[in-house]
C-alpha cells in the first residue's frame, strides 16, 4: 500500500499520468523501480515528470501517512480495488487512491442530493422526503456533508435505515464544518466518509470543486434540490452534465434567490423533478429496488410511449393552449409563455406533468414539442 500512497504524493502528477504509468508498469512498485529511460516510454512523460518521479524515491512520507491511517482506522481504496465502482473509474480524472472511514459496499453508486447551505423549508422538505424514499428502496444517498441540503439528506437517509456516502474537501480525520461531528460519526456508522486527500489535510476552497466531481462520478443520477445563481451546487450540476449524468431539478419560485440557479438549470435542459420515483434505477440495476414501484414506473413509461394522439384526447384548457403552441415546432419555455400568456412558473408545472404523461417531449436546448409529431 505504501507504493500507492507514494505515487499519489508525487508533485506534478495527476490522475491521468498516474493511470498511464499504472497501465504501462502494472503496479506502483514497478513505477518506483523504473529507470529514466523506462519512464520516458510512457506517453506524456518527459524530463520534468521523470525527474519528479526519480527525485521522489523515498517511502518516508508514505509510511508516515500509512501509520497515521492505521492509528485512526482510516482505510485506503486503490484504483485496482474491486470496491472502486466501475462507473466512477470511467472518468479520466478519477483519483487512483481514496481514503475513507466506515464501510464501502460493492456497487455502491447511488443518487447524489446536493443544494444550498442556506436552504429554504421547501428545499429541506424535498431533501428529507427524497432521501427517505431512496433509503427505503436501498439506493445509496451521496452528498458532501455540508450545511443545509447535504446534511438534511444524510440525516434523513440514516434515520430511515439507509446507506449514505459523504465526499469531503479535507482529510477524513477532520470534521468540516466542525459542528457536524455527530453527523459525521453517523455517516461512518451507516456508510462512509471519503476523500482523495490524506489525513491531516485541512479544507481549502480549491478542494471542494474536486470533491464535487467525486459526488457526481459515484452517482447514477444527480438531484440539485436548490441552487442560487452562484453556488457549489451549480458546479456539481455542470460537472454532472459534462459526465453525461441526468440532472434533476425541482422548480422554484421565480423571485426566490435560493431557486434562481435551479430554474436556470431547468431552462438549460435539466429534467424537472416532481417525484422521488423519478430517481429509481431501471429494474435490471444491481440495486435491490422495490419491485412493485419499479414495475409501476416501467408500466407508466410503456403507456407514455403509445400513440401521442391517444394521449392528447383528454386535455385541459391550458394543455390545449400548450399543445397548439408547440404542435408544429419545438419552442423554449420563454417563447411558450409569451405566446400562450401563461406565466413561466405555472408553465413549469404543466409542462412537467405533460412530459411525464407522454403528451410532449423535452428535446435538445430545453425546448418542448408534442410527442410523436417531430
Amino acid at each position: 500500500m505504501e507504493y500507492w500512497i507514494w505515487l499519489r504524493t508525487i508533485k506534478g502528477l495527476g490522475p491521468v499520468i498516474e493511470k498511464r504509468l499504472l497501465s504501462a508498469f502494472d503496479n506502483p512498485r514497478a513505477i518506483y523501480d523504473a529507470c529514466e529511460e523506462e519512464l520516458k516510454t510512457v506517453y506524456g512523460i518527459g524530463d520534468s515528470i521523470s525527474n519528479a518521479i526519480l527525485s521522489s524515491r523515498s517511502l518516508e512520507k508514505a509510511y508516515s501517512i500509512l501509520n497515521n491511517c492505521e492509528k485512526q482506522n482510516i482505510k485506503i481504496l486503490t484504483y485496482n480495488d474491486s470496491l472502486y465502482p466501475n462507473t466512477a473509474k470511467e472518468y479520466t480524472d478519477a483519483p487512483t487512491l481514496l481514503y475513507y472511514k466506515g464501510n464501502l459496499k460493492r456497487n455502491c453508486e447511488g443518487v447524489s442530493i446536493v443544494g444550498s447551505r442556506r436552504c429554504s423549508e421547501y428545499g429541506k422538505e424535498i431533501a428529507v422526503t427524497t432521501a427517505e424514499f431512496l433509503a427505503k428502496n436501498n439506493i445509496t444517498v451521496i452528498s458532501g456533508m455540508a450545511k443545509g441540503i447535504d446534511s438534511y439528506a444524510h440525516i434523513s437517509c440514516i434515520n430511515n435505515g439507509g446507506y449514505t456516502i459523504a465526499f469531503l474537501g479535507c482529510g477524513v480525520d477532520i470534521c468540516y464544518p466542525s459542528e457536524h461531528r455527530e453527523l459525521m460519526n453517523g455517516i461512518i456508522d451507516n456508510g462512509a466518509v471519503v476523500s482523495e486527500y490524506p489525513p491531516g489535510t485541512k479544507p481549502r476552497a480549491e478542494y471542494f470543486p474536486k470533491r464535487n466531481r467525486l459526488i457526481s462520478s459515484w452517482s447514477k443520477k444527480v438531484l440539485i434540490v436548490e441552487a442560487a445563481e452562484k453556488s457549489g451546487a451549480l458546479t456539481t450540476a455542470n460537472i454532472a452534465k459534462s459526465q453525461g449524468k441526468e440532472v434533476f431539478v425541482p422548480p422554484h419560485e421565480i423571485y426566490s434567490n435560493n431557486g434562481r440557479g435551479s430554474n436556470k438549470l431547468i431552462i438549460e435542459g435539466a429534467t424537472i423533478f416532481l417525484n422521488p420515483s423519478q430517481l429509481l434505477f431501471e429494474p435490471d440495476s444491481s440495486n435491490n429496488i422495490n419491485s412493485d414501484i419499479a414495475y409501476s414506473i416501467t408500466s407508466t413509461k410503456n403507456q407514455a410511449n403509445k400513440s401521442s394522439l391517444k394521449s392528447i384526447v383528454q386535455l385541459s384548457p391550458i394543455e390545449e393552449k400548450i399543445i397548439g403552441c408547440i404542435s408544429k415546432t419545438s419552442k423554449p419555455i420563454e417563447l411558450i409563455s409569451l405566446e400562450t400568456q401563461i406565466s413561466q412558473i405555472e408553465l413549469i408545472e404543466h409542462l412537467s406533468e405533460m412530459e411525464l404523461e407522454g403528451k410532449i417531449s423535452l428535446v435538445a436546448g430545453g425546448r418542448y414539442l408534442v410527442r410523436g409529431l417531430s
